[in-house]
């Protein structure tokens, strides 16, 4: 694994010093920062308070749901270098079946929510000098240009994090600490912590490239204190070396690659996630190997999207192979208050992902599908879709597992159709949505369609895609 990690470095950096890609960002903003608002954060003078407004009635042959959301957003800007936003949303009703099967299955009130009906989110952002950027708060970070993200998407809970951007002619670069909770398990497996760096290069204004690595480790088991290793706050990227002199060599790291290319009013983009790579079977001749080793995860994402006058578009195609985002140590998995940190399907799949809108006056259309190939479990299996349980476990041969390919386990396709009408007024939006959805396999069938009447002055739906 040390000489892969230092092939890939190798290989990938060489290429890194000659692009960039801005694409490490903050969801936070995508809460508090609607159309509606006829100030943006950096026109404020002082301070802004805009209540938010989420409501929602839903129809199905077999249910009548209504679900809620009242909140408030703050935001200052203290001076020319302070910038505040503070928020505070709750969240009620009577869900839907996709929010019941979230909940049972995750142990989660609300995807994005964690265990509780509200939440809070918070950032200061502090510009300490024309190079060096400070961010300090709790909420979400999301790294790409894609609809879903393989590196670090914002599906998840608000997480605590300081972010430090540094800024010089073409190259950008992000360290982000943070932690993260599982919250099931016994207070000495609890808490996780990791540090996420992000490098970025411009090769032109149209071509960008960035380099991601993650560590993520174990606060706390039953055998030793770790603690916050130190070590991790060296901000200088690829140091995957430390981690093998450190405690947390059993960590779980990922590292990948990100980038896009604008060409006319098009925007080409992919990413390549590694988990972790085991040839070393192969390579000293292991009389016992075959392909499909169950260590070699991986991930990659290839996608373009647009505008063409009114008409946007989005079509993106991603696969995860087995295993990957999982660790032999459950606690020390890819997640945060039992979602994932990436992908929402975990890995295992292969996905199709479109998106059509359209703009005309005050209305506003958008068609999206989505479809996706996986394979699940059944009763007492693990075919590696499954993030939170461990790797020595796979069904497949546990930690001798050979012969995986994507999709194994039990074969199912899940569809998702939402089609959404917006009439835009001037301080709430009215809409309708019709939402499909389907997962069928040999063992299940299940369709469900809703239409659902509500309003809303922020972006939110309480419909999501698995």
């Amino acid at each position: 694994m040390r000489k892969l990690t230092s092939l890939f470095v190798f290989s990938f950096f060489s290429l890194s010093i000659l692009a960039q890609s801005n694409s490490f960002r903050s969801s936070l903003n995508d809460y508090s920062d609607s159309y509606l608002y006829i100030d943006s954060l950096h026109s404020m003078i002082n301070l802004e308070v805009v209540p938010r407004v989420f409501g929602a009635s839903s129809l199905s042959k077999d249910d009548n749901l209504n679900a809620f959301l009242l909140g408030i957003s703050l935001r200052a800007q203290i001076n020319d270098k302070l910038k505040m936003i503070g928020i505070y949303d709750y969240l009620q009703g009577n869900h839907h079946n996709q929010i019941k099967s979230y909940q049972d299955s995750l142990n989660i009130y609300f995807p994005g929510y964690g265990l509780a009906n509200s939440r809070y989110l918070y950032n200061a952002s502090y510009r300490a000098s024309k190079f060096i950027g400070l961010d300090l708060g709790n909420g979400k970070q999301f790294v790409g240009d894609g609809y879903q993200s393989l590196l670090l998407s914002d599906v998840a809970s608000a997480y605590p994090y300081l972010k430090i951007s540094t800024e010089f002619g073409p190259v950008k670069y992000y360290n982000l600490y943070t932690t993260f909770i599982n919250p099931d398990v016994a207070d000495y497996g609890r808490k996780k912590h990791a540090t996420i760096h992000y490098l970025n290069f411009a090769l032109t204004q149209n071509i960008h490239f960035g380099v991601f690595e993650s560590i993520l480790w174990q606060s706390k088991s039953e055998e030793v204190y770790k603690g916050y290793e130190f070590a991790y706050l060296n901000p200088v990227i690829f140091y995957r070396p430390v981690e093998f002199s450190k405690y947390s060599n059993k960590g779980n790291a990922l590292i990948g690659a990100n980038f896009n290319i604008k060409l006319f009013s098009n925007l080409f983009y992919g990413q390549l996630m590694l988990d972790d790579l085991n040839i070393s079977r192969q390579k000293d001749n292991d009389e016992n190997y075959q392909s499909g080793f169950f260590q070699n995860k991986y991930g990659f994402q290839l996608g373009f999207k647009g505008d063409l006058n009114n008409l946007s578009y989005l079509f993106e195609y991603n696969q995860v192979q087995p295993y990957t985002y999982g660790h032999r140590t459950i606690l020390q998995n890819y997640s945060h208050m039992n979602q994932a940190l990436a992908h929402p399907l975990g890995a295992n799949f292969k996905e199709v992902i479109g998106v059509i809108g359209y703009k005309r006056s005050n209305w506003n259309y958008r068609l999206k599908s989505l479809v996706a190939f996986t394979g699940l479990d059944s009763l007492g299996t693990h075919y590696g879709q499954d993030i939170f349980q461990s790797d020595n476990d796979a069904s497949t041969g546990g930690q001798y597992s050979y012969g995986n390919y994507n999709g194994q386990g039990v074969s199912t396709v899940i569809l998702s159709l939402d089609a959404e009408v917006v009439l835009k007024l001037e301080s709430v939006d009215v809409f309708g949505v019709i939402s499909l959805r389907n997962k069928k396999s040999d063992l299940l069938d299940q369709t469900s369609v809703y239409y659902s009447l509500g309003v809303r002055n922020f972006p939110f739906t309480n419909f999501f895609d698995y």
